[in-house]
């Protein structure tokens, strides 16, 4: 799965150049860059909602569950009513709310490791929460249920922008913990960030997005170098 030498400009202005990325389905993938550098512009593109104005993305749409910096959740349904919504838009699958687990019409699971894998409503945590209203949940108990809400498409790729904006402590180490799960159960995950305890907390591969292009970073010590934003 790829973009090659991807571009994009809004007006006159040149946002991404030339930008070149490969990922496989065991990566956790973390984008630097300051705020306005084209962070979500590049996730944009990844994810299939924005067309790049030249280059080439080698990636099937429909493995790819995109969470915006705002959770895209209705604050005045409940949480199951939230899931119920966002797993009918993933066409063939739907959300078992008596079982807690999400299962799909059309296909069986291969083996016990699928099984499990789809039984996210449980592994994240939310299910004591299915009767509240979203707006009445703590800011990262939304977190996990967007993060549910995107996984009811059962998607390969999960891309986050700024997931751990907004978020305590607490709750960002709750985060760390799912996207940690969620890529042993081989979903590749792809968000972005500026600040350093989001870039170093997983074993990950780092980007640096800088003057419109994409870096890749071999180790730590090199990144930290270039966030000095020189």
């Amino acid at each position: 799965m790829e973009l090659k030498n991807i571009s994009k400009s809004y007006k006159s202005r040149l946002i991404l150049e030339n930008i070149s990325l490969s990922f496989n389905e065991k990566d956790i993938i973390v984008i630097v860059g300051q705020n306005g550098a084209g962070k979500s512009t590049l996730l944009s593109i990844l994810a299939g909602f924005t067309k790049p104005d030249s280059g080439i993305s080698n990636i099937d749409k429909s493995i790819i569950s995109f969470i915006p910096q705002k959770d895209s959740l209705f604050e005045d349904l409940t949480v199951k009513d939230n899931l119920k919504f966002w797993s009918a838009c993933g066409g063939a699958k739907k959300i078992n709310t008596t079982k807690l687990k999400i299962t799909q019409e059309t296909k069986k699971p291969k083996n016990n490791e699928d099984k499990k894998s789809e039984n996210f409503i449980e592994l994240l945590g939310i299910n004591e929460y299915e009767k509240k209203k979203v707006k009445d949940l703590s800011g990262g108990m939304k977190k996990r249920v967007a993060i549910c809400s995107a996984l009811a498409q059962n998607p390969k790729i999960i891309i986050m922008d700024e997931p751990f904006s907004g978020l305590d402590m607490f709750y960002k180490n709750e985060l760390f913990k799912t996207i940690k799960m969620l890529n042993g159960l081989g979903k590749c995950i792809i968000y972005t960030s500026h600040n350093v305890d989001e870039i170093f907390a997983l074993e990950s591969k780092h980007y640096l997005l800088k003057d419109r292009k994409l870096f890749y970073m071999e180790n730590k010590e090199q990144m930290l170098n270039h966030l000095q934003w020189g």
